[in-house]
């Protein structure tokens, strides 16, 4: 069985270099995705990451749901979880960049890097991050800083955590729709996929990299 996934990569990988690859891929995740199996699905976003940079994605953006609604249970879980990842993203390549949002968008720790990027927001959605945005511009509309007259698309754009559009947004599981990068992600590709997080393999990363090289991007035409 192992050999026969071995030849089907090595195929699909060569269906894969003959078109461009997508250069910013978003995965949308939950809690229980990564506690799931005495949290091997840590091991498992670990591998994803690792898988990105070697099919040569420049940045990955990774959205952590924190289905906690109780405010004191949240906050303890997304700390729990940001610390988590900080242990991981840590030990990525010398040339790997990253940061890790938490709550309210503030980043709980990052790495710069010039070749590949992860971003991670641990329970801070897209409906969070442009009101966050829009509030940011009023409070300098206040201040006399910018008039109202000025504010365009690129002055919201400018204040968003992560200010690259992706070019496909994956989810696992076959779940419901995410707000994640809801600014960004308004022309990008979706893939939803019935594969449950722990049984993600690299070929199906792969499928989803062919898939997405198949599509005609009209970019909201």
């Amino acid at each position: 069985m192992k050999l026969a996934t071995s030849y089907y990569e090595k195929y699909l990988l060569q269906q894969i270099g003959k078109y461009p690859r997508p250069h910013h891929v978003s995965l949308v995740l939950s809690e229980a995705d990564l506690l799931h199996k005495e949290e091997s699905g840590y091991r498992k976003l670990k591998e994803y990451i690792l898988w990105c940079k070697q099919l040569g994605i420049s940045i990955t953006s990774i959205y952590i749901d924190v289905l906690d609604t109780e405010e004191k249970l949240k906050s303890e879980m997304i700390e729990k979880v940001s610390g988590k990842l900080n242990e991981i993203l840590q030990k990525l390549p010398d040339n790997s960049g990253y940061e890790i949002f938490g709550e309210n968008g503030g980043t709980y720790s990052k790495k710069e890097g010039k070749h590949f990027q992860v971003y991670v927001s641990v329970g801070f959605g897209g409906r969070e991050e442009v009101t966050k945005a829009v509030k940011d511009i009023l409070e300098n509309v206040k201040e006399g800083k910018i008039k109202p007259s000025e504010i365009t698309e690129t002055t919201i754009e400018s204040r968003l955590v992560v200010k690259h559009e992706p070019d496909i947004l994956i989810r696992s599981g076959g779940k419901h729709l995410s707000d994640f990068l809801i600014w960004q992600s308004i022309y990008s590709e979706y893939y939803f996929t019935d594969v449950n997080w722990h049984d993600v393999r690299k070929l199906d990363l792969l499928r989803i990299i062919r898939d997405f090289q198949k599509r005609q991007r009209r970019y909201g035409k």
